[in-house]
């Protein structure tokens, strides 16, 4: 039988799984904590030879034992499909291949790797080790024709002992790598398909006696006041290499200051003890992540040192109490996203500089913990969470997703004859990572449904760690698990979970769906978050999109997903479903989260007069938060003070008096920004956390526009055309159609296309589901304007044009019976009023109800009065204050790698779009509106599959929206709630719009008047 076809044989030769740790041949050394200056370490990653085949078979037998100096070069780490070899698929769970357990395609894609390296001879006298932090999926080694072993497992570190087979001089290492193997049925993620070494390969030299493995644990006594360092190690001696006199020393160091110290004598026929007591340590969390240096010195019988082991060690510890969690005796909550590795160039090969770069990200955005979905990440990561604070659900490389397409999740999750290749995978998994305090929780996996092995598993973590909790989300009734986990729980069923809880804490592992733009409602979702405590932790679906970044002919931009590359069967762009872009970008998700999660929560009381300030870090007091507390009027601010924060302490709240100043008539909002005073690892002094807003005083009444009356416009029919004008402006309108075709002022055009009542706009990734089952099966994207009548009304110093307009599709018998009331006055001011009453019996959501209006591209900036300045929604809304904002048109649209609509800006109160010599138009709604103002039509938006296939129109697309569905997470997750649905009722809404040139006024100075008819309106 295939060793890659075999389930009884999860590896051949590959040495025990121990902590990931190097050896150092000083303490200065090891205080660096640089691999490179470790003893005996040869990064071996680089540039390989290497040569694709589409069967193992086909790989030469000469490729074991000697150079192949004619084949090819590839990166390692890097996956082979980056490089042009072999096809990229992307499916969600199901399996590529046919189902047929344990056997995979024969034609298996295969990878032959060779690379030289050299050794001196002081290599010679040490145990060499061979390891492959990630091997996809399958792989043999050989070093010098010498066949060394086989390892599965794909993102779990393997090692082998070739000491055997390695010579001073020359070395030659060839490795077969397999893209299939019968491990591939439980390695089946949401993620690209993918092979390669995509993880760095080394040599560590060991000394003939060394220190083999150790285990760190941190004990609290029960005031949380001292502890207890223990620390167990293992020696390992090579060839019967005699311990006899040799020593281990502990030293725990707070920067240079020890603070515990013991030596025992060491031998490899037993475990070596270290019993330390510590007065009143540093404790770690994700909020102060102190670390102390431990080292572990190794000497001989001579006294000689012989190695030095650093481990960063965070006093830590987690218990359970009456149902909930608790971390060095506190109670928390965890407030994460899951996180894929990803790289929009590399794949899964990625550096530890994005890593890092991934950490810092979300300890700015607030987050304080990850999951690592669904996998071992590089084993330098979670030191990377110990160093920067972040709490880790370490999930271990587990997922059988695709079984879930026949019926049968739980086939080989209940199949005893997997329980080795289950519960070998925690094991290697906990026995890599179990010194790292980040790590709070073990997750068996994910997505495989339940059965014996998950029991197994379970078993064996606790036996190994039983200082940790263990997660699995399927065992629905926390049979073995210490926390109950669901994903996508919808914001009703999180609050009954919450007022009947279940006797272990719960975490929702999966939530919010964040593809595309999205998600919605996570305000609602942390409400309830918030308000019980029983529910302890949440993790946002998903980090980071997983586009791969290519260039068409023209040279422009591309993200491609699932098909894109002739794959099919496919998931089509569901793996772009993060907060952050590809190239790790923040996207507007991310910065809603950020809002949703401020620690220091501000509510107002006393006609805002007094804040009242809810300190929801689990850790920290809030004396180094500083306010900054403004004063808008209409947008402007008037007055600003700095606050300190009063001492309070985690979990409590506190006042503080404000001292609002005299202030004129006008619409004024308070803003409460909050910032961080120290820098810390991850930001720079007066890092902002958040912002709140208050209103504090209403709008005033304003005065009219003052308008010279020079009687009402002129009016002129030419064949089927009704032009209205004025001295240096007229308006066109068809009579067959009842459309404004061309509005002109001092001779240039502002209409590029007539605008359009519409109740549709481009999709969403998160109404997908909706438009599939409700808006495409009605014809909503197809619903016609069918003109019916148009009044031409006169009245002393205007004129007013009614327009009758049937909006309905093709086929059904529903539809709005609307009406667009025109009023241009003789000063060139034109009011429209929009009202519709719908017929028939539609009764579903509907996407918006509002005015598509094509503008002339000669405008380029736009101002406006209302939430900004990034795009913001009914559900989604957090992140961005009323305020006066003045933007340029590119930065109103935000560029998602699947086009969809976007840009929105709410409860604006008025708005204007300027050209480049200050000339423009400025629009005041009745009533605070949405706006919107894209390059592109809908039409393209809604076409288009990829960023590189928009092609602007010829005109601008001003969205001006009464009514705007939120966003929800519908992709996979919460539908929209009910409180930001749009349905197809009547309407009535309308707005006045004032041409203005430069020098003669602008939009600011228009901002002052009231240009809304006093009359008629509220009687119509």
């Amino acid at each position: 039988m295939k060793n890659w076809e075999n389930i009884d044989r999860q590896s051949e030769n590959r040495l025990p799984p121990r902590a990931w740790f190097h050896s150092y041949a000083s303490e200065q050394q090891a205080r660096t904590l640089d691999r490179t200056q470790s003893l005996g370490f040869k990064l071996l990653s680089g540039r390989w030879t290497f040569n694709y085949f589409d069967h193992p078979d086909k790989v030469p037998a000469a490729f074991y034992h000697q150079t192949m100096a004619e084949w090819g070069e590839i990166t390692v780490p890097g996956m082979w499909q980056m490089e042009d070899h072999g096809k990229l698929q992307y499916t969600d769970e199901g399996f590529p291949f046919p189902i047929d357990v344990p056997f995979v395609p024969t034609n298996n894609p295969t990878g032959a790797y060779q690379r030289n390296f050299s050794l001196s001879e002081v290599w010679l006298q040490r145990q060499v080790i061979i390891k492959f932090d990630g091997v996809e999926t399958y792989f043999e080694v050989y070093v010098n024709g010498h066949y060394v072993g086989f390892s599965k497992g794909s993102r779990l570190s393997a090692e082998f002992d070739i000491s055997a087979y390695v010579k001073a001089g020359e070395n030659l290492l060839s490795v077969r790598v397999m893209q299939w193997a019968d491990s591939t049925y439980i390695e089946d993620q949401d993620m690209w398909w993918m092979a390669g070494i995509f993880r760095d390969v080394y040599l560590t030299g060991q000394t003939k006696v060394h220190l083999h493995d150790f285990t760190v644990v941190t004990q609290f006594d029960e005031n949380y006041r001292d502890a207890e360092l223990n620390v167990t190690c293992v020696l390992g001696n090579v060839a019967s290499a005699r311990t006899q006199g040799y020593q281990l020393q502990a030293q725990l160091f707070d920067a240079e200051r020890c603070v515990a110290e013991q030596r025992l004598n060491a031998s490899h026929e037993e475990p070596c003890r270290f019993s330390m007591p510590v007065k009143e340590p540093k404790q770690w969390n994700a909020e102060h992540p102190h670390l102390y240096l431990l080292l572990l010195t190794l000497r001989n019988a001579n006294n000689e040192i012989v190695s030095v082991v650093p481990q960063q060690v965070g006093f830590r510890d987690i218990q359970v109490r009456d149902g909930l969690f608790y971390v060095n005796g506190s109670y928390l909550k965890l407030h994460g996203v899951n996180r894929h590795d990803h790289h929009h160039l590399k794949g899964r090969a990625i550096d530890m500089a994005r890593a890092e770069r991934d950490i810092i990200l979300m300890k700015q955005h607030n987050i304080n913990s990850v999951r690592t979905a669904h996998y071992p990440n590089d084993p330098r990561f979670y030191a990377l969470c110990d160093r920067y604070g972040l709490f880790v659900m370490a999930e271990t490389d587990l997922e059988s997703h695709g079984f879930a397409n026949v019926g049968d999740l739980s086939r080989i999750t209940d199949d005893p004859a997997w329980e080795q290749a289950y519960v070998e995978r925690i094991e290697r998994h906990v026995m890599a990572q179990k010194n790292h305090p980040s790590i709070l929780i073990w997750s068996l996996g994910n997505e495989s449904g339940y059965g014996c092995n998950i029991r197994a598993m379970a078993a064996r973590c606790k036996a190994l760690d039983p200082t940790r909790l263990v997660h699995y989300e399927e065992d629905r009734d926390a049979e073995v698990v210490d926390v109950i986990s669901t994903m996508y729980s919808r914001v009703s069923m999180m609050n009954a979970f919450g007022e009947y809880p279940h006797p272990k804490p719960r975490i929702i592992c999966e939530y919010a769906h964040a593809m595309g733009n999205g998600p919605g409602g996570l305000a609602e979702y942390q409400a309830v978050f918030n308000q019980h405590k029983s529910l302890q932790g949440h993790y946002v679906w998903e980090w980071c999109d997983h586009g791969l970044l290519v260039h068409d002919e023209q040279g422009r931009e591309r993200y491609q997903y699932g098909g894109d590359y002739g794959d099919y069967p496919n998931n089509y762009n569901f793996c772009m479903d993060g907060l952050i872009y590809p190239d790790q970008r923040p996207g507007p998700g991310l910065r809603e989260y950020k809002q949703v999660l401020c620690p220091v929560a501000i509510r107002s009381v006393k006609q805002a007069d007094v804040l009242l300030v809810d300190n929801r870090y689990w850790f920290s007091t809030l004396d180094d938060i500083e306010l900054l507390v403004s004063y808008q009027l209409e947008g402007e601010t008037v007055a600003q003070q700095t606050l300190a924060m009063p001492h309070i302490l985690p979990g409590e709240t506190g006042e503080l008096h404000l001292c609002p100043p005299a202030l004129p008539a006008g619409e004024v909002f308070i803003n409460v920004e909050i910032f961080r005073r120290s820098a810390t690892a991850w930001s720079e002094a007066m890092h902002p956390l958040g912002h709140y807003q208050f209103l504090y005083q209403e709008a005033a009444s304003r005065e009219p526009f003052p308008q010279k009356v020079q009687g009402a416009p002129e009016s002129e029919t030419r064949e089927h055309q009704l032009i209205i004008s004025g001295a240096d402006f007229s308006l066109t309108f068809c009579k067959l159609s009842g459309e404004l075709l061309s509005w002109r002022v001092n001779g240039e055009e502002i209409i590029g296309r007539a605008p359009h009542l519409s109740f549709f706009k481009p999709v969403i990734d998160n109404h997908k589901q909706e438009f599939e089952g409700l808006w495409e099966p009605y014809h909503l994207h197809l619903m016609q304007h069918h003109f019916r009548e148009m009044r031409h009304l006169p009245r002393g110093d205007e004129v007013v044009i009614e327009v009758d307009t049937v909006i309905a599709p093709p086929v059904f018998d529903f539809g709005m019976r609307c009406t667009y009331r025109w009023r241009i006055t003789s000063a060139g001011q034109v009011t429209l009023d929009l009202t519709g009453t719908p017929y028939g019996n539609y009764q579903a959501i509907i996407p918006k109800i509002g005015l598509d209006f094509g503008l002339s591209k000669r405008f380029k900036q736009v101002e406006y009065y209302g939430r900004g300045p990034g795009e913001n929604y009914p559900d989604s809304s957090q992140s961005n204050l009323i305020g006066h904002y003045r933007q340029p048109l590119e930065s109103l649209f935000e560029h998602y790698p699947f086009p969809q609509d976007n840009g929105n800006r709410q409860q604006v109160r008025w708005l204007a779009v300027e050209d480049e010599k200050g000339s423009g138009i400025f629009i005041q709604p009745r009533n605070p509106i949405n706006f919107s103002l894209w390059p592109y039509s809908a039409e393209m938006l809604q076409q288009a599959q990829h960023i590189n296939e928009l092609e602007e129109s010829e005109y601008l697309t001003l969205n001006l929206d009464q009514q705007i569905l939120g966003l929800g997470s519908n992709s996979w997750g919460s539908e929209v709630l009910d409180s930001f649905r749009v349905y197809l009722r009547s309407f009535r809404y309308g707005f006045t719009m004032v041409p203005f040139r430069q020098g003669k006024t602008c939009a600011a100075t228009l901002a002052k008047y009231n240009f809304l008819p006093r009359s008629e309106w509220e009687n119509a």
